[in-house]
Formats: structure tokens, C-alpha cells, sequence
């Protein structure tokens, strides 16, 4: 695997920040583990989907994704960003925020196994909730550090 020296650096950053505390507050007040730098996502890229539907999100630095959401042959492009952890969600969930298509969205990924609907094992599970339409669930693969 190999690193970008910046990403390199924030890791270096976040670890070292972690020596002085357990856990860093974000601007919002919430807590986030202190293995993640300040302004860095754990969702470096997100790909995934359930039936009907799928979603890809990119990581574009400092806490913000770039994000597409495609359903029933339609494009909704947007941007997510990551707030923190919320002080009272399990570790293994990553809450994004933001818009898709110009609704105001949220998006949650779940570090747990997933079988998606043609049987295919992954490591993430998905649930995008959209302004005015249906809840979607599904699995995915989330890239790591």
C-alpha cells in the first residue's frame, strides 16, 4: 500500500495529537477517535449500492466528498462532508452530511459484514436518506487507510 506524503503527515499528526488525549473535539463539539487527524476523513472512497441504485463518494480533503447517487437512470452529484463522530454512535458507523442533487442528504456507512443482493459478501453496509425519497439500504466497499 502506498501513501501520499500528505496523508502520510495528517496520520503522523492525528497519532501525535492522540498522545495528549484520548480524543480530539471537532468544531462541532463532537468527539472523534484520536486516530483520525483533524479535517480528515475516515472515508478516503465509498462505492456501493443496493438494488436499483448505487453510490460512489470520493474523499476531497479537509472533510468534504464529492458524491453521486444514480437511480432509476438518474445522476444526483453532491457533496457529503464528516462532521466528526457523534458522541453517542457506535465506532463502526461514519455519518456524512450534505446534499445529492440539490436535497439535503445524509449518508451512513457501517463497518460491518453485508451480503448484497447477488450474494457477495463485503465489508460495509450503506443507508442513504434523501429529502423527499424512499430510505435506501445497501452494501459496499469502503477504502481504508
Amino acid at each position: 500500500m502506498t501513501l501520499h506524503p500528505l496523508a502520510i503527515a495528517a496520520l503522523l499528526a492525528g497519532l501525535l495529537a492522540g498522545c495528549s488525549s484520548p480524543a480530539s473535539k471537532t468544531t462541532t463539539g463532537a468527539v472523534r477517535p484520536a486516530s483520525i487527524a483533524a479535517g480528515m476523513s475516515p472515508v478516503p472512497a465509498f462505492s456501493g449500492g443496493g438494488a436499483g441504485w448505487s453510490i460512489e463518494i470520493a474523499s476531497t480533503g479537509a472533510g468534504n466528498h464529492d458524491a453521486s447517487l444514480d437511480t432509476a437512470g438518474r445522476s444526483h452529484k453532491g457533496t457529503l462532508r464528516y462532521l466528526g463522530q457523534p458522541a453517542d454512535a457506535p465506532g463502526s458507523l461514519i455519518v456524512l452530511n450534505g446534499e445529492l442533487g440539490g436535497q439535503p442528504a445524509i449518508v451512513e456507512i457501517k463497518r460491518e459484514s453485508c451480503r448484497n443482493a447477488e450474494g457477495i459478501d463485503t465489508r460495509a453496509s450503506v443507508q442513504v436518506t434523501m429529502e423527499g425519497q424512499p430510505q435506501r439500504r445497501g452494501c459496499g466497499h469502503l477504502a481504508v487507510y
